[in-house]
């Protein structure tokens, strides 16, 4: 009879916390199906953990030619309409997949508990080698008429195009990149509120990214005005002027930085596993009771 108890009791327990759900996001030129080697490693560390990698659209297609805005308003809808997700999960995204969850996190106020982005661009791109992923016709469009309103609302990169040397039009003419990182004369309170809920912002780069230019914009270093040299992290008016919570984050210990060594296009796949398990996979080592 005191077996059966126990067995009860402990039965019980386990049915009162699980794993929290993970979610994914993949990037530019790619599709849901992307990260299942990713979502398999999560299945495998923390069994009975509900993963949800999403695709927005047709995949591939659309996540370069749908404006970001947009992207991101389909990304929040899969969330609200999956039940699984309702008590709050852990998200993750993966290149251009870190706008996209970083922007659902201040828009949508979705209950996340950690944020991860991978090889993001959250100071946005400034380089030919990230355009090579897009078809020939596009690169020209973005290098020369990035912020004319019809390449804005066509090419995905245009929105988080970052001209050190235009700054002006880019933060008029830019339709996304300016807004999420509150760098407009008025500030959004709501994306800053959102983003001072989350548990950890762990955000990596890698060393030798051959695609993300700079790869710096990983970890929110973009370009000096007027120039092609690194910002520091703590003179960058992002952390002093804490447009999104990043210096109150980094106070209260929330945020977490790290550096891989693969290529951009290994970040989510067997190069950079041991790195994945060994930095990531604590962030996903938490349960909801």
């Amino acid at each position: 009879m005191l077996h059966i108890v126990f067995v009860f009791l402990l039965a019980t327990v386990v049915l009162s916390s699980a794993y929290r759900p993970v979610v994914l996001m993949h990037g530019i030129i790619s599709n849901a199906a992307g990260m299942e080697e990713l979502a398999d490693w999560i299945r495998t560390s923390f069994p009975g953990t509900y993963v949800r990698s999403i695709e927005i659209g047709n995949g591939k297609t659309d996540s370069f030619l749908m404006p970001i805005n947009r992207q991101i308003e389909e990304f929040c809808d899969t969330i609200y309409s999956d039940d699984h997700l309702r008590q709050g999960f852990n998200l993750l995204g993966y290149s251009q997949g870190s706008m996209i969850v970083r922007g659902a996190v201040e828009r949508c106020s979705l209950p996340v508990y950690n944020l991860i982005t991978l090889s993001g661009l959250h100071q946005g791109i400034f380089g030919i080698p990230y355009l090579l992923q897009l078809p020939e016709e596009y690169r020209e469009l973005i290098t020369k008429y990035a912020y004319e309103s019809q390449v804005q609302n066509l090419v995905s990169s245009a929105n988080y195009w970052h001209d050190p040397y235009q700054l002006d039009k880019y933060i008029s003419d830019c339709n996304f990149l300016p807004d999420i990182n509150n760098e407009g004369e008025v500030q959004n309170e709501i994306y800053r509120s959102n983003m001072l809920k989350l548990n950890a912002f762990v955000m990596t780069i890698s060393d030798i990214d051959e695609i993300i230019v700079p790869k710096e914009s990983g970890w929110f270093m973009g370009y000096k005005p007027n120039s092609l040299d690194i910002e520091t992290w703590n003179n960058s008016r992002q952390f002093t002027e804490d447009l999104i919570g990043l210096r109150t984050l980094w106070e209260q210990g929330k945020i977490f930085t790290f550096t891989s060594h693969v290529r951009h296009q290994d970040v989510t796949h067997g190069p950079n596993r041991d790195f994945i398990l060994e930095n990531i996979f604590p962030f996903f080592n938490n349960t909801i009771s």
